[in-house]
């Protein structure tokens, strides 16, 4: 051995000595810091969660103090002594009143002997499971047997906006049903709340059921279709959060929040055990460092190269909508709707297109049709690209709604792009194939077209 590789032994000697130490150092410096972490981790969800209590469960509150009111008791019992315009009149104006006082954008009372649905504006419908799967959420209340509970819906009274309800039994002083009451607390709201929070401590806030099913998110895509289980599974209770970790740097809380029968989940990273992870890596010699960039970046490049292939094949460049592509992963063509979000499917194509791209531009037609029909839908359904000028709609709404809103649609392309559409649309049937359903509905849109088109056709 010479006297170049003794130095080279011995550098390296020292070399892994000192990087035993500083590791020793920082080993104890972070568990000290980590200790940190968890008591701020739980400052902050303690913290979110009274917020958020006091937003909740005053409607809770609210409602059962409505249950419990001696004068809407009555009004139900004697429901049928007057006529249906002055019972209507008596209900608008207690439930206007209680909304106007308590700032509240829905109020509502169901009656169990006549099943009208009592609100603000008057009597919006007549209660019924059998003709309305809408309202079957009021039979599966009754047979819970319980006093109250929360149920996230959409609400038909007001433009099918999610909202939360509290739903509470009006019962006579001998136990009686007399019915149903409540208020609605818009999600909007409750989105507002969540995503101040999200932005102030870098969190990610959700409400979610027994089931783990998500009840309240700051991304409305989410509510009644993604699940958190994992979160149920680490048996959180009402006293405190429980704390686990996620991956190197992430953690996840819980609590129950027992007025409500939901589970408060609040996920984030821990900021300063990332930054000491960064100073270990620092300490161990630059070369290191740099051979870790670069893996990270290359690491980067991939994953941002995959997602981009899969956001260009699941999205349409054009129009930036859900593509076939799309539609296929989340529900499959050959398989049946795993939501009973929608009630009808809409398909429709410009009529000649190829004649309209001859004498304008297609591509500049087809964008602004997309944000016509975007405009009229909303929140109340999904606009998927299917190929060429062909769209399908998947509407939350029946197919009696969706026609009228497709004939506006039809009247207002004329008007602005000087082309006309044909529209099929079906009521889903959710027995059926989802390829059943798009049969119908495209059978619908071809009847629409061959007897000359700009029509709206319907079964």
């Amino acid at each position: 051995m010479n006297d170049m590789e003794r130095v080279k032994l011995t550098a390296c000697f020292f070399i892994v000595m000192a990087i035993f130490s500083t590791v020793g150092i920082l080993t104890l410096f972070s568990s000290k810091e980590k200790k940190q972490e968890v008591e701020t981790s739980h400052l902050i969800a303690a913290h979110i969660y009274d917020t958020i209590a006091k937003e909740v469960y005053e409607p809770i509150t609210i409602s059962k103090t409505m249950a419990a009111d001696q004068l809407l008791q009555n009004l139900l019992l004697e429901e049928t002594s007057y006529t249906q315009d002055k019972v209507e009149a008596i209900f608008s104006e207690y439930l206007s009143q209680l909304r106007d006082k308590m700032g509240y954008l829905s109020a509502y009372v169901i009656s169990e002997q006549t099943h009208r649905y009592y609100t603000p504006k008057g009597i919006g419908k007549v209660v019924n499971p059998q003709t309305s799967p809408y309202d079957i959420w009021y039979t599966l209340f009754l047979e819970s047997g319980k006093k109250y509970d929360l149920d996230t819906d959409r609400d038909q009274e007001n433009g099918y906006q999610w909202t939360v309800f509290v739903n509470v039994r009006i019962e006579d002083n001998e136990g009686h049903l007399l019915g149903v009451c409540g208020v609605g607390l818009f999600m909007s709201e409750l989105q507002k709340l969540v995503d101040t929070f999200e932005s102030m401590y870098r969190v990610k806030i959700n409400l979610i059921d027994p089931e783990g099913l998500v009840q309240v998110d700051s991304n409305s895509m989410n509510i009644e279709n993604a699940y958190i289980v994992e979160a149920i599974l680490d048996q959180p209770n009402a006293d405190e959060f429980t704390y686990r970790k996620r991956g190197v740097r992430g953690y996840r809380m819980c609590r129950y929040m027992e007025p409500l029968e939901w589970y408060l989940v609040v996920q984030g990273n821990n900021i300063e055990e990332g930054f000491t992870i960064s100073l270990w890596a620092g300490l161990v010699g630059f070369c290191l460092v740099i051979v870790l960039l670069f893996m990270i970046i290359t690491h980067f490049m991939r994953q941002t190269e995959l997602q981009n292939t899969q956001v260009e094949k699941s999205v349409d460049r054009l129009t930036g909508l859900p593509n076939r592509n799309y539609f296929q992963e989340a529900y499959g063509e050959l398989g049946v709707f795993n939501t009973t979000r929608y009630m009808s499917m809409a398909v429709f194509d410009v009529d000649n297109f190829r004649f309209v791209n001859d004498r304008q531009d297609g591509d500049k037609v087809l964008q602004h049709l997309t944000s016509i029909v975007k405009d009229f839908i909303q929140e109340q359904g999904m606009l998927l690209r299917w190929g060429g000028d062909e769209f399908v709609v998947l509407l939350e709404i029946p197919v009696q709604k969706a026609e009228h809103i497709f004939k506006d649609i039809c009247r207002l392309t004329k008007e602005q792009l000087h082309v006309t559409l044909s529209v099929g649309i079906a009521e889903i049937n959710l027995s059926d194939r989802i390829k059943t359903n798009y049969y119908r509905a495209v059978q619908l849109c071809y009847a629409a077209k061959e007897s000359g088109g700009n029509e709206v056709r319907k079964n």
